[in-house]
């Protein structure tokens, strides 16, 4: 199932991403999609987030949907808690094994090492600030050329794989009265249920801006070929000049 990345073949083509990576890539596309729309209709049919073990409506709310100008009762009607809380459900069982297979072999096969993971003097912070100066003031040309990570996306890719999804998992199964009941320790790390549900909401707040971040940059360097490099592995090179 493995290829080798970066094997340069005949012509201006490169062996940009193996099969695991595209194959992971895409059932993550699909899981976190539907996780996401599960999550919002979730959400719409109780949507006001608290802080500690308790919450209900007209308790005391962090945030209150009503607050922008959508009533309880109206974001009720557009949510489906039944239908979402099972897809929900299901879907981050695939999101999670898949993450797990795909660390995994990451692991392994040495991917995660060349790279996902920034070394040490990429952490430096004159670093990551030549690396920003360079994504917002870079070309398309530049961007469009670029085959292997920089030091901010493998920071955000490492933050995404070790910080980002075992915080939502474990927010998320807080929030499930049996898991709870089993690992009351759950509810303690996070301050109680309610606390858990809001950090999980944040926490989609800010998957929703990586994924919209990830699309722009895409976008900016040749949505063509990176999407085409994702689907089948081969990348087009730039030829000088051009």
């Amino acid at each position: 199932m493995t290829s080798k990345e970066g094997h340069v073949s005949a012509g201006r083509w490169l062996l940009l991403h193996s099969t695991n990576v595209r194959i992971c890539h895409w059932i993550n596309v699909i899981a976190g999609g539907y996780l996401l729309l599960s999550g919002i209709h979730i959400f719409l049919d109780f949507p006001e987030l608290y802080w500690g073990h308790t919450g209900y409506q007209g308790y005391p709310a962090v945030f209150k949907l009503s607050d922008w100008g959508l009533s309880w009762e109206q974001a009720g009607e557009l949510g489906n808690r039944m239908w979402g809380r099972n897809y929900h459900f299901t879907f981050a069982w695939v999101f999670l094994i898949n993450g797990l297979v795909y660390t995994v072999w990451s692991v392994v096969s040495g991917h995660l090492g060349a790279r996902m993971l920034p070394a040490r003097a990429e952490l430096r912070p004159a670093s990551l600030r030549a690396d920003l100066v360079e994504h917002l003031r870079g070309s398309s040309a530049q961007r469009a050329a670029a085959t292997t990570y920089g030091p901010l996306q493998k920071l955000s890719y490492s933050l995404l794989i070790f910080v980002f999804v075992p915080v939502m998992l474990l927010t998320g199964l807080a929030q499930a009265p049996a898991f709870a009941a089993a690992w009351p320790w759950l509810l303690d790390l996070w301050g109680g249920r309610q606390s858990a549900r809001t950090l999980h909401s944040i926490g989609t707040g800010v998957f929703v801006l990586f994924v919209v971040v990830h699309v722009v940059e895409v976008l900016m360097a040749g949505a063509v070929n990176r999407i085409r490099a994702m689907i089948t592995g081969k990348f087009r090179l730039r030829e000088e000049g051009t």
